[in-house]
């Protein structure tokens, strides 16, 4: 009798329907806007600009909360007898902010014990309000970065003014948006153990009103930014459903941080308070760089192509110590190498000019367009020899 052979065990194979189904549902996710976006986010590299924009607060964080002391000295010192009151108050929903009773504080009162007026004070404002404009400088750029905008040639007082203004805007914007945010059941307990009358209204429909208060504030914020700080000028209805989700959201992620950071003991408070404003301005600036992504509602980018003979060669990117270099197709902007199809589809945009109808006062003529960032550019050097020819 003879022994059976044993046969190797097939290997398992993946049905050939089954791949076909996920490129195909991966095919049509790339399509959906929310993907478009997060590519627009990515090819944009928005978390970079986010961590810019946070590092940028966080060392503009002292000449910021001095302006926020200096503002807050002419409040206390318009009512003297409540300035531990207010205090308190304010640690209930910021702890560790100030120095109250003995207890470690990021804010000591005595800096503000006296409301003298010098120069040292007015250096001190303008630096802090320089500090404060860098921020809001960094965010007008990496929103304009996002949408694809190009840098206007010619406006750089401009944007020094808007960004004065933006600034002011922002800032009282967000001091209210906050008090409204965190600070409604506490302004309720003070003026409840203040007052004489009774207030039967409940402590959740105080904190549903200053939900939607807070939420269309800072809608109308974000709304304003895009449109006077970007100069973005985006369709009425994209803009309201974006920045209504992102107030909405934003003002949620707001007032659940404040019953979290209560629970925090005193001692860690100062430090706390420092992560938790870096933290927050973090995940705030990446939820509205998607958000402006959103709004732009890309078209689907390309994947990137392979086709640059220029890697194997030194140098491979475009310099003017390699004369010769500076004819390969590239984006005259930021200097990133085109492939050869970038740069066709480039030369043919080049060549169409699209003109509007006799009735219509306005024409349009078409640019190439960086696939990837979105944003308008000018034919390379090699373009225009093309056109020439």
């Amino acid at each position: 009798m003879t022994k059976p052979l044993d046969t190797p065990a097939a290997e398992p194979t993946t049905p050939v329907g089954v791949v076909k189904r996920m490129k195909a549902v991966m095919k049509r996710l790339n399509t959906t806007r929310f993907m478009r976006a997060y590519l627009r986010y990515q090819n944009a590299s928005a978390n970079l600009l986010a961590g810019g924009i946070s590092y940028t607060a966080l060392f503009s964080m002292a000449g910021i909360v001095t302006l926020i002391i200096m503002t807050a000295q002419v409040m206390i010192f318009a009512f003297p007898l409540t300035r531990d009151t207010i205090f308190r108050d304010v640690n209930q929903w910021i702890p560790g902010a100030i120095q109250v009773d003995g207890q470690p504080g990021l804010i000591d009162p005595a800096a503000i014990a006296s409301p003298s007026f010098t120069w040292g004070t007015l250096v001190v404002l303008v630096v802090s309000i320089m500090a404060g404009i860098r921020v809001v400088a960094a965010l007008r750029v990496s929103i304009q970065t996002v949408f694809g905008l190009p840098q206007r040639p010619g406006a750089g007082w401009k944007n020094t003014l808007r960004d004065v203004c933006m600034f002011l805007v922002l800032f009282l914007g967000g001091i209210l948006a906050s008090v409204l945010g965190s600070g409604s059941v506490v302004v309720v307990q003070t003026l409840q153990r203040r007052l004489p009358l009774a207030l039967p209204a409940p402590s959740g429909l105080i904190n549903a009103g200053a939900f939607l208060l807070t939420g269309a504030l800072t809608t109308l914020i974000l709304a304003f930014t895009l449109r006077y700080l970007a100069l973005v000028r985006a369709p009425r209805r994209d803009l309201w459903i974006g920045t209504g989700t992102l107030g909405f959201l934003s003002t949620a992620l707001q007032m659940s941080g404040v019953y979290l950071a209560g629970s925090v003991p005193p001692a860690y408070a100062p430090f706390t308070l420092i992560l938790t404003i870096v933290l927050w301005v973090n995940v705030l600036c990446r939820l509205f760089l998607y958000m402006s992504c959103w709004i732009a509602n890309p078209p689907a980018a390309p994947a990137p192509e392979r086709d640059f003979p220029q890697f194997s060669e030194r140098p491979n990117f475009v310099t003017v110590s390699a004369p010769t270099s500076l004819f390969w197709p590239h984006d005259p902007l930021s200097g990133r190498i085109w492939s050869l199809a970038q740069e066709e589809a480039a030369w043919r945009l080049s060549q169409q000019v699209i003109w509007s109808h006799q009735d219509q006062p306005h024409h349009f003529a078409t640019a190439a367009e960086k696939h990837l960032s979105g944003r308008p550019v000018a034919p390379s050097m090699m373009s225009q020899k093309l056109n020439r020819r």
